[in-house]
């Protein structure tokens, strides 16, 4: 059970919850969801290419700049281990990821247009996601919230706000998003990482942030 832990801990990092976000509004295929394919803001009707570009940019903010420079910070001996299981450990981090995260935002509202099918979900999972690092980055000087369970508020807050624009959607993989959420945070505990506490507080982060930026960009560029 240990290893099965630590495993989920791995494969649900927090810096790869952005990218299996719009991953999955992008990409993933439901016959029930084909009768919605063209109402607005669908991501699944993106250009091949587009797609592409948006899961570069994704993947390079969300997740390569962050990993580099724990890794970098990891052959300094400023961190011990690539979980930052220290809260001490987390700052320097954070603070960098927040950067990367402002970065990405700025160039997706500078190079992707309004008039993009679905651009307001991926304004508001930049923004969104950014907030909730932010949040998180202030209470780590005082307090160990998890960051584990705020990426999964990160992505089940994403797909939540972006089903509940659809007028028909896989209610399956929403349903998934939640359980997973319910696992990987069981799995947390199980490790003696987190307390419910930092687990709940870290959750409640990652989903709130996610509802209030895609609500922000839904506010601010009304149709």
């Amino acid at each position: 059970m240990k290893a099965v832990s630590k495993i989920l801990s791995w494969i649900f990092l927090p810096l790869l919850a952005p990218v299996y976000a719009v991953a999955i509004a992008m990409y993933v295929e439901n016959w029930e969801y084909m009768y919605s394919f063209y109402q607005d803001n669908n991501l699944y009707i993106l250009d091949p290419k587009a797609k592409e570009v948006l899961m570069y940019l994704f993947s390079a903010f969300s997740v390569l700049a962050p990993s580099l420079t724990v890794l970098f910070l990891q052959t300094r001996g400023s961190v011990s281990s690539v979980m930052m299981e220290k809260r001490s450990e987390r700052i320097i981090p954070a603070i960098m990821t927040n950067l990367f995260g402002a970065s990405l935002l700025a160039i997706l509202l500078y190079k992707v247009p309004l008039a993009l099918q679905g651009s307001r979900f991926l304004f508001g999972l930049a923004g969104g996601s950014l907030l909730a690092v932010l949040v998180c980055t202030i209470l780590t000087f005082r307090w160990k919230v998890s960051l584990h369970a705020a990426g999964m508020g990160i992505l089940s807050g994403f797909l939540f706000m972006y089903y509940s624009k659809m007028l028909i959607f896989p209610m399956w993989i929403l349903a998934a998003a939640f359980i997973a959420s319910g696992v990987v945070m069981s799995a947390r505990m199980y490790l003696k990482l987190h307390t419910l506490g930092q687990l709940l507080a870290g959750y409640a982060i990652g989903f709130i942030g996610l509802v209030l930026g895609i609500s922000f960009f839904f506010y601010v560029f009304q149709a």
